[in-house]
């Protein structure tokens, strides 16, 4: 006989139960061109990740569930992306002893006899031609990760990614922790850390695809809380630009600290920065060539890649309408200037001369530079998602669960975007910015 205590613990236990096996699914049975089943299993999981975050479960019933929920992945093969193949390719050119900012894997595919092995050709083939065109884009950071990962797996890809998953989770673990310390510094729930140590988004795309965004917040909260709980502001600048040097993003909310630190303090601290990022460029860039290759490459997210935009899409279309064609072009020439405008407005207008301005100013700047992107893949909000949760702003929140409907691109063979569910998932955003913005009131107050 089923008791009311019995009950009690079936309800408890069952979130954990549901999410275990949806994430199995997810990591070993559907692809990404299984549209029609992955996005409702995502969704799924995006709200039966609500009762673990709201409803009784302790601080450290939260941490466990999220480990076992990644742990899920470790001998996994992401079926959702392809962009591991990348990662593998240049920690396989590091070791032996290839810049890989200096050729297309397209060019030593056809001229170096190193590449002729199985393991090479499973990667060149694996990362599509889009990627092979191309010159890496993956900083710094990123490559001496893909090189320790190639030392240690050798010519077996399920060994390099369990190397690359477990650096992940790791730096999962320091995300877990720094936030816990800074939300207690905010006087914020600690329970907080579950909206982004339990988010689907964070699990899938991190642990699950081996996107290195979750590592880049480790680094940023690990600057934050040298400079809000230590005033370390000085040693703060060895994270912050290793954040950069691992996804370039931190760079465009670093400005912000100006009113925070004061401008003799914020020139001393961009200033360590700017040290501390050449000692970790300058090494992959003495060659002749290396940074126009990377710049280049780099471009290539302003005038030439498109995916589920929403602002950009609709000035695409006026510039259809009135040019006759696609304006992307002549828009990316000015998108870093507009960039750069948008900056300057949050670093001298906006006043951040506390810790919750400042944080609120980042999500902001950020949130904007997304909203005007002309590609916005579901891993590229982790960094939203993680400031988030020490603001009282929650459509990231809500982004993160409805970014899965960009997938629905990959369920055709054409790879043509669906327009009405693109709009569906930007109008539910800006809805919930919009009534956030307006009623200074967050719609996830169960925190308050």
């Amino acid at each position: 006989m089923i008791t009311r205590r019995s009950f009690k613990e079936i309800l408890q236990v069952a979130p954990i139960l549901l999410s275990v096996l949806g994430y199995y699914f997810m990591g070993f049975e559907i692809d990404r061109a299984q549209s029609f089943i992955l996005i409702p299993l995502y969704l799924a999981l995006f709200f039966t990740s609500f009762p673990l975050i709201f409803k009784g479960y302790s601080i450290k019933q939260m941490f466990w569930a999220g480990i076992l929920f990644r742990l899920i992945f470790l001998l996994s093969t992401p079926l959702l992306s392809q962009d591991f193949f990348r990662f593998l390719w240049d920690g396989m050119l590091l070791t032996n002893g290839l810049n890989p900012y200096e050729a297309t894997p397209d060019l030593l595919n056809q001229t170096s006899a190193l590449f002729s092995t199985q393991f090479s050709q499973e990667l060149y083939n694996g990362m599509g031609t889009l990627s092979a065109a191309h010159y890496s884009n993956y900083p710094p950071i990123n490559q001496w990760g893909f090189y320790l990962a190639s030392l240690v797996g050798g010519n077996s890809v399920l060994a390099n990614l369990i190397s690359i998953r477990v650096v992940l989770i790791l730096s999962d673990l320091g995300v877990f922790w720094f936030g816990i310390k800074l939300l207690d510094y905010l006087n914020l729930s600690k329970k907080r850390i579950g909206l982004y140590f339990l988010n689907p988004l964070i699990i899938i795309e991190l642990t699950g695809n081996l996107h290195w965004e979750g590592f880049m917040m480790f680094f940023f909260l690990f600057g934050l809380y040298l400079i809000f709980t230590k005033d370390e502001w000085k040693w703060a600048t060895i994270p912050m630009a290793a954040s950069i040097a691992t996804k370039l993003i931190p760079l465009l909310i670093l400005p912000l600290f100006w009113r925070f630190l004061k401008p003799k303090k914020s020139i001393l601290f961009g200033a360590l920065i700017l040290l501390c990022l050449l000692m970790f460029f300058v090494p992959f860039f003495l060659g002749d060539n290396n940074l126009s290759h990377y710049l280049k490459t780099i471009g290539l997210w302003f005038n030439r890649f498109e995916f589920n935009g929403s602002i950009y899409y609709v000035i695409r279309e006026i510039g259809f309408e009135v040019k006759g064609y696609n304006i992307i072009r002549k828009l990316g020439k000015i998108s870093p200037y507009i960039i750069v405008a948008i900056v300057a407005v949050f670093t001298f207008i906006r006043n951040n001369k506390t810790s919750k301005a400042l944080l609120t100013g980042m999500l902001f700047c950020l949130s904007i530079y997304f909203f005007i992107a002309t590609t916005v893949h579901p891993w590229y909000i982790v960094s939203l998602v993680c400031i988030a949760i020490f603001t009282n702003y929650s459509y990231p929140l809500i982004w993160s669960g409805l970014v899965v409907l960009s997938y629905a691109t990959y369920g055709n063979s054409d790879f043509n975007e669906n327009y009405y569910l693109i709009g569906l998932q930007y109008g539910i955003v800006y809805g919930v910015f919009l009534y956030e913005l307006i009623q200074r009131k967050s719609l996830l107050h169960h925190f308050k």
